[in-house]
């Protein structure tokens, strides 16, 4: 046990030979650009408190191609401005198997961005209020699980370009310009059960067609659906359109609510 007067700080002190070894964090702002290259938990005291600040520069946390962490219990926010092709993100990664859950990511240029990066898990977090995209799974990042998280205030809350086999449910998208989206290559994904909320723009759409809205008996909840549901199954009778391609076959009559941090 040691006391840091950092998170770089302890990070820096693990041997490389050391695997899975974790770090608790006490309740303060931590104003710090962190670089994780090497195999760690980074749990946090709570998720209100525990708050690692960027000052508007850079990646808040970078997660390259030698880390895996598990990172839990933060507010993680104002990373840097810089956009397109190589976001600054709340978390960026580069690797895959990281476990990102229970934390706010808040006032970033992009919440979270993986680029090549499979593998990787992301639950109940709230992404919120986040310049570009909430989170951005971007190219050859294949079989992220994207569960119970909520996406809102953001300009997009979810895209998916160019990964395949991944899956999105039990998320809340509300208040976004967009809601989520696939495009650009990303084929066999799978969304439902999701709950999508006065998404001003669109809720979904999906660039590829290649995709399904379902799980083959439920698909998610539309706000601006308005189909019937004669038989009282709580499943429209009519599909729900997306706004290019694809559809839900199934789509659902009432919110699966899922808007709580998971203690």
């Amino acid at each position: 046990k040691a006391d840091y007067k950092s998170i770089q700080k302890a990070i820096d002190s693990i041997p490389n030979n050391q695997t899975n070894y974790t770090i608790y964090v006490h309740s303060g702002i931590y104003r710090e650009n962190i670089i994780i290259n090497k195999t760690i938990n980074l749990i946090g005291e709570n998720p209100e408190t525990t708050i690692i600040n960027g000052t508007n520069f850079g990646n808040v946390i970078y997660i390259n191609r030698n880390g895996r962490a598990n990172i839990k219990n933060f507010t993680i926010e104002k990373s840097g401005n810089t956009g397109y092709p190589n976001y600054n993100a709340g978390i960026k990664i580069e690797s895959g198997g990281n476990n990102i859950s229970n934390n706010i990511i808040i006032d970033n240029r992009c919440g979270i961005y993986t680029v090549s990066a499979p593998l990787n898990n992301f639950s109940y977090n709230i992404i919120k209020n986040n310049e570009e995209y909430g989170m951005y799974i971007y190219v050859a990042s294949d079989r992220a699980q994207i569960y119970h998280n909520v996406f809102i205030d953001n300009k997009c809350g979810l895209r998916i370009k160019s990964c395949k086999h991944c899956v999105v449910s039990m998320n809340v998208f509300m208040n976004n310009e967009k809601g989520m989206y696939f495009c650009c290559g990303a084929k066999y994904n799978t969304a439902f059960h999701n709950t999508f909320i006065n998404n001003s723009l669109w809720n979904a759409d999906d660039l590829v067609g290649e995709n399904q809205w379902d799980n083959g008996l439920e698909g998610n909840y539309w706000s601006d659906y308005n189909g019937p549901d004669n038989n009282g199954d709580g499943i429209g009778d009519t599909p729900y359109n997306l706004t290019s391609k694809g559809n839900d076959r199934y789509p659902l009559m009432q919110p699966i609510i899922t808007y709580k941090m998971k203690s």
